[in-house]
């Protein structure tokens, strides 16, 4: 790979990560057609997230760092229905968009940190080809609490909303409830924040959608028609325009093409018109030209605008490597501003909204003044892509052999089969007996069909003749005997198949990787009180992997009882021992005292996979080991819990308030020192002194 094809794949990559400053992450939802899964949490999830271990290499690290890391935070896929069958860890949501007779298409990610949030428009899906292979385009837009563009912002969230309705049973799906919630706290998030001065800019931003009427408050929506609006803002209606797009509608030669017909419509009147046409080519360059595109195009424009030219999109980078073009472009200007419009939609009615067909579309238009001095709009025409111009595009040399289904991904993907809109929705139910939840519409389903799961989906889970003879309820409950959490199932009927996303019922009660049982309670107060939580867990997998590997009996060069240093380790002796277990403790109570973000982060940090409550249920245990150490169990237990007592919470205007913490605070300390007592008096023979001195420290903790 080139230098420069790297570099383009690390500015779409980087996008993700977040800036200096930023806080700790909050949530994303993003949006997507094509899906793939271990692309997005391996590579987008974990630069949000800030994961610093590779899957590849430190499998165990990487896995505690992404569960810790999302136990406090939001995050979404929004995915056209026939591509969200995916398998994927259930800390993270797969939401099936369901646009009827059209696709979810937009490619919008929302960002959203504790001191910036980020918009990310773009034409490349979540896929390797998406951000590493094709030529794309992309655009952000930046809120900072002294900046912020709160109208953008809402826009997109009210989009992002608007996608989470198509989704099937969005009323009553938990996964789609915590879009919702997410969607309204990054609103609620930016209220104190600045808004974005407009005093001496000379480049604007616009959002332009294309989305399906959704009840009578939300009608139907056109990026063409919001685009060429924007613009009139800043001046005439267009009177030059350059289309670059890697897929248009098919049409015989004579059939008006709606999408170009609408574009002139649009254009200026009474100045010369132009309109440029970038399309893609078919095979090698030889003598013949074969365009990935229709004729219509032509003869719908000419005659309507003064100067026609056709273009041929570049299919490498600067280096030959090859890069398929796939990114959206529309450029329109006149003497007064220029504007570039980049995004989801190509140049079809369903990517623009025209003509009764809508996909979900979302495009972000930047539109510059053209004054003196002012070099934006020159910044903005630099935009466009190196083409090579068609002579004569009537020529006989020129075969317009209409849009290529099979070079553009997308294309392809449509005509993977959908799961059945009987199948509403599926959810996994954790805890000691766990439960697949399903939410089906009888009247919606065939006479045949079953949904398998296992990791070879050759397991029965339920089928139409035992749901039959359960009454067809719209709400089936079925119980997972599997030893872990399903991020997809196989549904099967007469003729299809498809794989059914799973979601987690209560995101809270997944339960803690198996790997943490091997943890002491001195690893977990290590993690606890590390200032990098990162770097304490890839230390911890590394010391396991080579305890696990490294036999002292046969690799040692001195045999352990012959060696006085290791039976007599002065790091061991009491004094070291209480010394570092005070600063250990103390590092502790200084990250509890960190500001947190919401209440699902505060509830992570005390319950959570390497939380309070876990550490002190760790040290509990030794409780029923009956070997002699009780009394300094119960005395660690006490120290625990009066450093807990003295955390002085730093509230700040971002986090949540002193109130709120302590609400929560205060009762998760007395039900932890209730369930401690609990224990501690069900140990025989305690000493009096320590009995006397635990009871002094539980009832500093009841009301």
């Amino acid at each position: 790979m080139s230098k420069k094809k790297q570099q383009a794949d690390h500015a779409l990559l980087e996008s993700w990560r977040p800036p200096r400053g930023a806080g700790d992450p909050v949530g994303c939802l993003t949006t997507t057609f094509t899906f793939d899964a271990g692309f997005f949490e391996e590579e987008c999830l974990a630069r949000f997230l800030e994961i610093d271990s590779l899957p590849d290499r430190e499998g165990l690290a990487y896995l505690l760092e992404r569960e810790n890391r999302l136990g406090p935070t939001y995050a979404g896929v929004l995915a056209d229905h026939r591509q969200a069958g995916v398998d994927h860890s259930l800390r993270w949501d797969v939401l099936p968009v369901r646009i009827p007779r059209a696709k979810q298409h937009a490619k919008l990610s929302l960002l959203a940190w504790t001191n910036h949030i980020r918009v990310v428009v773009s034409s490349g899906n979540l896929t390797q080809h998406g951000y590493r292979y094709n030529h794309e385009v992309a655009g952000t837009i930046e809120l900072t609490p002294k900046e912020a563009a709160h109208a953008l912002l809402t826009e997109s969230c009210e989009f992002l909303a608007a996608l989470v309705e198509f989704v099937l049973g969005a009323s009553s799906d938990p996964a789609c409830q915590r879009a919702r919630e997410f969607l309204g706290q990054v609103q609620r998030q930016v209220e104190t924040w600045l808004p974005t001065g407009r005093r001496g800019t000379h480049l604007f931003q616009h959002l332009a959608f294309t989305l399906p009427r959704l009840g009578d408050d939300h009608p139907t929506r056109s990026s063409l028609g919001e685009c060429i609006s924007a613009c009139r803002r800043y001046g005439p209606a267009p009177s030059d325009v350059c289309a670059a797009s890697p897929f248009y509608d098919p049409a015989p030669p004579g059939e008006t093409d709606k999408t170009a017909a609408e574009l002139c419509k649009g254009m200026a009147r009474g100045v010369k018109r132009s309109v440029t046409f970038c399309v893609p080519r078919v095979g090698n360059e030889d003598e013949t030209i074969r365009l990935a595109a229709p004729k219509s195009l032509l003869h719908t424009v000419q005659g309507r605008v003064d100067r026609l030219s056709v273009e041929i999109l570049p299919q490498t980078d600067q280096e030959e490597n090859s890069r398929p073009w796939h990114a959206k472009m529309l450029a329109l200007s006149t003497s007064k501003y220029a504007a570039l419009m980049i995004g989801s939609s190509n140049f079809t009615k369903a990517g623009m909204g025209l003509d009764g067909v809508h996909n979900a579309e979302a495009n972000l238009l930047y539109v510059a003044r053209r004054e003196s001095y002012a070099r934006e709009a020159g910044a903005l025409d630099s935009c466009w892509p190196v083409t090579t111009r068609v002579d004569d595009p009537e020529a006989a040399d020129v075969e317009w052999q209409g849009p290529q289904q099979e070079l553009d991904e997308e294309e392809q993907a449509s005509t993977t089969p959908a799961v059945p809109p009987g199948f509403v929705s599926a959810r996994y139910r954790a805890g000691q007996s766990a439960v697949l939840v399903f939410t089906l519409a009888p009247a919606a389903l065939s006479s045949e069909w079953q949904i398998l799961g296992d990791n070879k989906h050759d397991k029965i889970i339920l089928n139409a003749t035992t749901y039959a003879a359960m009454g067809a309820p719209e709400l089936v409950e079925v119980a997972w005997e599997l030893g872990y959490a399903p991020g997809k199932l196989l549904i099967t009927w007469e003729g299809g198949q498809a794989f059914w996303p799973v979601n987690v019922e209560d995101q809270s009660k997944l339960p803690a990787p198996r790997e943490i049982e091997s943890m002491t309670a001195q690893d977990m107060l290590y993690i606890l009180a590390a200032s990098d939580a990162s770097a304490a867990f890839r230390t911890w997998a590394r010391q396991r992997r080579v305890d696990l590997e490294f036999d002292e009996e046969l690799d040692s060069a001195v045999p352990p009882d012959l060696d006085p240093l290791r039976r007599y380790n002065l790091q061991d002796t009491f004094l070291r021992r209480v010394r570092r277990q005070a600063r250990l403790l103390a590092a502790a109570k200084h990250n509890l005292e960190r500001p947190v973000w919401s209440e699902q982060a505060l509830r992570w940090r005390l319950t959570g996979m390497i939380g309070v409550q876990r550490l002190a249920e760790r040290i509990a245990k030794g409780l029923d080991d009956g070997n002699g150490e009780a009394p300094e169990i119960v005395l660690n237990l006490a120290d625990l819990l009066l450093m807990l007592g003295d955390v002085e919470y730093r509230e700040t205007d971002m986090a949540l308030s002193r109130k709120k913490f302590y609400r929560h605070y205060k009762q998760f300390l007395q039900q932890l020192s209730d369930s401690i007592d609990a224990k501690v008096q069900m140990v025989p023979g305690l000493p009096r002194d320590v009995q006397q001195f635990w009871s002094r420290v539980h009832k500093r903790f009841q009301p």
